[in-house]
């Protein structure tokens, strides 16, 4: 159950962040989030294992996890998609009027 949520949730927000990104920004964006993939990939089980061992059980590292969760599903409601597209639709028409006068 829990492989099919991450593995649904991993392929909609590379959808997404392809939507909300410029052109000409795409290969940054994208870095940042595989940054950011490997920076929770070892910063999560050192969190989990602290919370684990100081409290000595593991039922609290789960609701630390649980609480990263809904931390995220709170930040993502700021999103707005719509705003998001605009922004980067007009971001490219005024990069290649630039460049048409650079070059």
């Amino acid at each position: 159950m829990a492989g099919i949520a991450i593995g649904s949730s991993q392929s909609i927000t590379r959808t997404i962040l392809a939507t909300l990104t410029p052109v000409s920004k795409m290969t940054e964006f994208f870095g940042f989030y595989s940054f950011t993939g490997k920076f929770s990939s070892i910063f999560g089980p050192i969190i989990y294992g602290y919370i684990s061992y100081f409290t000595g059980s593991q039922r609290w590292a789960i609701l630390s996890v649980i609480l990263f969760f809904v931390i995220g599903a709170i930040i993502l409601q700021s999103v707005d998609m719509e705003k998001g597209i605009k922004t980067a639709k007009s971001f490219w028409k005024i990069l290649k009027k630039n460049l048409y006068y650079v070059f």
